[in-house]
């Protein structure tokens, strides 16, 4: 028997086990291939992931980026180990990206990748990422949740905690005029932004 999650006909133990299963810092396959098409063509040399949970980002890319540095910026350390990160990324750092000083990291990176991170922050805070994200790199992909899903904390990782929710027009309007694509799916919406495209 197929059941979903959270399905009355599971045992209350189950549901929950299931729920919290489903709560990892892994994002939806939905339009993967769109951000390996977008990163393909772009041929960086260094890129810069914020957030990569399980580092889903490396998986998907790091082989079709041959020569280029990648470099992690994980606010929750457990992941580190947890996920391999150390063997996904040339460089790892334990940081909230609301609080480093980028230019530690790299000095105008060709990509910087925040995907499903807005969503764990006040508006006000993921806007004023955003700012900071746009004047650093020259390219920037962002992928956010389209549809709500409250999240708490999960295994104490209080990032983990959904608190806020983005549409995918509001985004297209908060990342300006260097949008150069977007893919609105189901459940993530994808953002290309380009410095080059703001000349």
């Amino acid at each position: 028997m197929i059941t979903r999650v959270g399905d009355s006909r599971l045992p209350r133990a189950h549901r929950l086990t299931a729920i919290t299963l489903l709560a990892v810092p892994i994002s939806d396959a939905e339009n993967k291939q769109w951000a390996l098409d977008k990163i393909r063509e772009l041929r960086p040399q260094m890129v810069v992931d914020i957030g990569p949970g399980a580092g889903t980002y490396s998986d998907l890319a790091h082989a079709h980026t041959p020569g280029a540095t990648w470099k992690a910026v994980e606010a929750w350390a457990p992941y580190i180990t947890e996920h391999g990160l150390w063997q996904k990324y040339d460089h790892v750092i334990v940081a909230d990206v609301r609080h480093i000083d980028l230019h530690s990291i790299a000095y105008a990176p060709d990509l910087v990748i925040i995907g499903d991170v807005l969503e764990h922050m006040a508006k006000p805070e993921a806007r004023s990422v955003l700012r900071l994200l746009q004047a650093w790199t020259d390219n920037l992909l962002v992928s956010i949740p389209l549809a709500h899903h409250a999240q708490d904390a999960v295994g104490g990782n209080w990032f983990e905690i959904h608190r806020d929710h983005w549409q995918h027009d509001e985004m297209l309007r908060e990342l300006g005029r260097g949008v150069v694509d977007s893919v609105q799916g189901d459940v993530l919406g994808y953002y290309l932004w380009s410095v080059a495209a703001c000349a």
